[in-house]
Order: C-alpha cells, then structure tokens, then sequence
C-alpha cells in the first residue's frame, strides 16, 4: 500500500493504481471518456486532466501511476483551464442537436460540458459533416456526433474478440469505423451502445408490420 495526497487528503491505495482511481477513493470529481474501469487504458480524451506537484502542466490521471508522496490537486484555475480548453476541441466539430439525439438528458458529453465547459467558444467556422456508417440491424450510428473516445474499438477487440472496428486520420479528422465493409455480428456487439458516452452509437428502432 502506498499514500497519495488528493486535494491535501492523505489517501492509501495498492500499488500499480493510477491517479484517477484514487481520486474516486479521494470523492474527487474527475471527468472522463475514454476511461472505463473494465477496458484498457487509452487516454485520448484528456478530460481527465489534474495538476500533479513538481510538474509545470496537467497530467491525465487514467494514464498515470502514482509514487509515494504525489500530491494531486483536482480542483485548481490550472486544472479548470485545462478541462475547458479540452472540451472546447470536443465540441469542435459536434452538431447542437441535443433536443432530437437519441442520448439527449442522458449524455455524458451535455452534463461535462455543463459542468467544466466555458460559456463561450472561440472558433466560428463550419462544422464537418461525416456519412453514417452501416455496423448492423442492431446499431443505429450518428457519426458527427462521435468523440473518439474509441471506447467502442477497446471493448469490440477486448471483449468481442473482434479488430473490425478502429480509428483512421488523425487529429481533429480522425473518425471510427471498419477498415473494410463489414458487419458487426459478435453476441456482445451490442454493448457498444451501453458504453458510448454520447450519442454516437444507439439501438435501431424495429418495426414490424
């Protein structure tokens, strides 16, 4: 076991945990997309910045083991300018369709954006516009609204067992989809739906006649 110092309380965790696991020890609120306790460690986000002592920027907490004695402030001008900074390129290119999205009241995306967003942007040009793809009967997928948090690739080649889906281009083109034509067909293909943080990925509504 080791101590860590979270917002200056002192907490203990096991060795080889990562900072944001003890700020939920510590009731700290840190904000995520890509983090997700049962997948790997991505940490393409940067939601989850904080401020780590002797380091002259944030560090993002999902990718970052402690040492004993760290001392990590969650809640500084530093960290909150960050956050915002962040969150303002996440919603760089993503459509305001809140009131007709499938997610909309329970996306992770409008409630982080609430609470450790700005009020205001400074870029005014057009937003991409990028074609649906076809992963299913059962997935219904809206890519615009999508934020490469690639929760979907971790958990499809984790759990499903299946590399069909990844990311292509980089920056603020990057995209996620197939690399060739194809369907998802794994028997967990529908969790995907469960695990997106905004409302990129939802179930098809069926209709039988």
């Amino acid at each position: 076991m080791l101590t860590i110092s979270v917002n200056d309380l002192v907490i203990w965790l096991k060795k080889g945990s990562t900072v944001i696991q003890a700020c939920q020890v510590a009731g700290a609120q840190v904000p995520r997309f890509c983090y997700h306790d049962k997948l790997f460690i991505a940490g393409n986000c940067r939601m989850c910045l904080v401020e780590v002592s002797k380091s002259p920027k944030p560090q993002a907490s999902c990718a970052l083991p402690f040492l004993p004695g760290l001392r990590i402030f969650t809640n500084t001008a530093l960290v909150r300018k960050a956050q915002e900074s962040v969150m303002e390129l996440l919603l760089l290119h993503h459509p305001l369709d809140c009131p007709v999205c499938d997610q909309g009241g329970e996306c992770e995306l409008q409630e982080q954006s609430f609470n450790f967003g700005s009020d205001r942007g400074r870029f005014f040009f057009f937003k991409n516009s990028l074609g649906d793809t076809f992963w299913g009967s059962l997935i219904k997928t809206v890519l615009r609204r999508c934020v490469v948090c690639t929760r979907c690739v971790r958990y499809t080649h984790q759990i499903g067992g299946s590399d069909l889906i990844g990311t292509s281009n980089r920056g603020g083109h990057s995209e996620i989809g197939m690399f060739k034509e194809n369907t998802l067909k794994t028997e967990t293909s529908g969790g995907v739906i469960e695990l997106c943080p905004v409302g990129w990925l939802s179930k098809k509504k069926l209709c039988f006649f």
